[in-house]
């Protein structure tokens, strides 16, 4: 008989790999649709990685426990989850009434080669939207605006609500980069 344990199963792969599923799906799909179809599975991954972070914490399982935790310490739980894994080091900051950003320059989805035309983490995008979406109990907008795969610095994504990202996203749209489109929000 074997202990039982309550511990995720997980399994590690080079980073490559997860450009690798995206060219591929690309290839085969198109880039849109890749995208709706990373995304969509990030977001379901998500909700393992919100168990992880939610069993990680120092007072038990679920949205509860990381409800006792101050801003520092959830975000300083939540780096280590990411960062331990080899998923990346996210910084995080508010930028705006309702608008954060989670920063990484060493994202693992990001591609090397820095030359797609767009952000391109969107395994990435739907994690974070499930993760952040049940730590506040509700709905979380993802959006990221740089990314190293087209030659940015670093990857970042904005979070916010679904109202205060269509905005940021349609100032976008209308040429404004992301600072300035953030910063037009009433």
């Amino acid at each position: 008989m074997s202990p039982t344990t309550s511990r995720q199963s997980e399994v590690a792969l080079p980073a490559a790999a997860l450009v690798a599923l995206r060219n591929a799906l690309v290839a085969e799909l198109g880039a849109d649709a890749a995208a709706r179809v990373l995304r969509a599975a990030g977001h379901e991954a998500g909700d393992a990685f919100f168990q992880i972070l939610a069993k990680e914490s120092d007072s038990g399982a679920g949205r509860d426990a990381l409800a006792d935790l101050d801003e520092a310490a959830f975000w300083k739980r939540f780096n280590q989850l990411f960062s331990g894994r080899g998923w990346g080091s996210f910084a995080h900051a508010n930028i705006h009434p309702g608008v954060a950003t989670l920063s990484a320059s060493d994202c693992a989805e990001a591609g090397a080669g820095g030359t797609d035309a767009r952000p391109s983490c969107h395994f990435m995008t739907g994690i974070l939207a499930n993760i952040l979406g049940k730590a506040a109990g509700g709905d979380v907008a993802v959006l990221e605006v740089e990314c190293r795969s087209r030659g940015d610095a670093e990857c970042r994504f904005l979070f916010g609500s679904p109202e205060a990202l269509r905005g940021v996203y349609d100032n976008l749209l209308h040429g404004e980069n992301a600072e300035t489109a953030v910063t037009q929000l009433a």
